[in-house]
């Protein structure tokens, strides 16, 4: 847990890779090249900044760059999370030297070598899993309060996900009646990591494909019985249409990560996925395009 920024901000949803729509959304947001904003304006990315993009190196230089400059705050996403605990994923062959294959056709990635690997990794070890400040709070999947109290206690990311593994274990071993999925949600909402990285998710009725595998769990949409300080979030891939949030909460992930399916179809333009930022305090959403929309402020109430 850290500080955020006071003042205004700008933020960023999940990149995934997206390093020539980051630049365009800066750009269309004020930046410079090198994150410097004329009316004194910072940002913040609430992580996700890898995979299934063109170059997911790319993107966590330049973040990196805007941190150590001052000029940027990011915090911990899964996906950055995945690299961290080296768990290969249908989606991160990138980092590991892998292409990326999808119904037959290779999806073109700028791979890593072991250099940049090692930056990498030096990097996502360096975030804080959430930001705060009195009216503007910033996480990547998921405020609960219990987990974040957690948190406020550890200094390390990966040892805290390892210990409240290895406890969840310990206690299942003692417990009679847990099948494989009763046991893949102790994991995923009583390790305080995995919940703020990845959100609570519940049983699903029935199965469904995503990320590359079956899932036997869904995602529960926590926000609608939050009510507390100005939250923003990503990871959710919300389309237009759907809940995006509350009058306490906005999640400001556009669905980019899904840009190179529809690039796979041979859509070149009017992508339906984006990439956005939301300007705090103005609740003002700017996306890659240059386009903007009130949602946040209508979503929100008056600002």
């Amino acid at each position: 847990m850290r500080p955020l920024f006071e003042g205004p901000v700008d933020i960023v949803g999940d990149v995934h890779g997206e390093i020539d729509l980051l630049r365009s959304l800066l750009g269309h947001l004020g930046y410079s090249a090198d994150g410097f904003h004329p009316e004194g304006r910072r940002l913040v990315l609430v992580g996700d900044l890898t995979d299934r993009g063109p170059d997911s190196p790319a993107v966590v230089e330049l973040v990196q760059q805007f941190v150590l400059a001052g000029r940027a705050q990011c915090v911990l996403g899964n996906h950055d999370l995945n690299l961290l605990l080296n768990h290969p994923k249908h989606d991160n062959g990138w980092f590991y030297g892998e292409e990326f294959h999808s119904q037959g056709q290779v999806i073109p990635q700028k791979l890593a070598d072991l250099e940049t690997r090692q930056r990498v990794l030096d990097f996502f070890a360096s975030l804080p899993l959430a930001l705060e400040r009195a009216d503007l709070r910033v996480v990547h999947a998921c405020w609960q309060n219990e987990m974040l109290a957690l948190a406020r206690q550890a200094t390390n990311a990966v040892a805290l996900c390892h210990t409240y593994a290895e406890r969840i274990d310990q206690e299942a071993r003692g417990r009679t009646g847990l099948d494989a999925i009763d046991l893949a949600l102790l994991h995923q909402n009583r390790n305080p990591v995995k919940l703020i990285t990845s959100g609570p998710e519940e049983r699903s009725e029935t199965p469904f494909e995503a990320a590359g595998r079956i899932r036997y769990e869904r995602r529960v949409l926590w926000w609608n019985n939050y009510h507390d300080v100005f939250c923003v979030f990503g990871h959710y891939s919300v389309s237009d249409g759907a809940s995006r949030g509350n009058e306490s909460s906005f999640c400001i992930d556009y669905g980019v990560g899904k840009r190179w399916t529809e690039r796979q179809a041979g859509k070149t333009n009017g992508f339906v996925w984006k990439l956005a930022a939301l300007r705090y305090p103005e609740r003002i959403v700017v996306f890659d395009d240059g386009s903007q929309s009130l949602e946040a402020a209508a979503n929100g109430g008056s600002v």
